[in-house]
């Protein structure tokens, strides 16, 4: 018997990846929606700064393999690596770049071109190279795990 309001865990779905601790800045990676075939093609990433919040909808054709990788990538590495690792997306408006120096320094820039108002944001993240890598790479790969249709 189901007790009222428990989630069942083979229909709970995640909707969110969060990157960094609590204080700013931080940012998170939503679904928006997936196709036909059950694969994320839209994901929001939103970034937080001291008294700023920026959110951008952002396109990729694949599923978003090349972000995961990239995650997956750096927690493999957690012990540390030569220079920069970078990521960015399709159309280059979300941009990643990692560093390790005994922690990870996660450099985002998030820009909107689409409108008569542009604007960029770039923060860098702070993150512990072990389990912070570890959750985040865990996060974004339920975040866009391709769901039967």
């Amino acid at each position: 018997m189901v007790k009222p309001f428990e989630p069942l865990m083979e229909n709970w779905v995640m909707n969110a990846a969060k990157i960094g601790h609590q204080r700013a800045p931080k940012f998170d990676v939503e679904r928006t929606s997936r196709n036909l075939s059950g694969t994320t093609n839209y994901l929001t990433v939103a970034a937080e700064l001291e008294g700023l919040r920026a959110k951008k909808s952002i396109y990729d054709f694949d599923g978003w393999s090349g972000l995961l990788s990239f995650f997956e990538g750096l927690a493999v590495s957690w012990r540390g690596w030569d220079g920069e690792k970078n990521f960015h997306s399709l159309e280059g408006v979300f941009r990643l770049s990692a560093k390790h120096d005994g922690h990870v320094r996660l450099r985002l820039e998030l820009e909107d071109f689409d409108r008569p108002d542009t604007w960029t944001i770039k923060a860098e993240v702070t993150l512990d190279p072990g389990e912070d890598l570890t959750a985040a790479s865990a996060e974004l790969r339920d975040l866009v795990a391709t769901q039967e249709p």
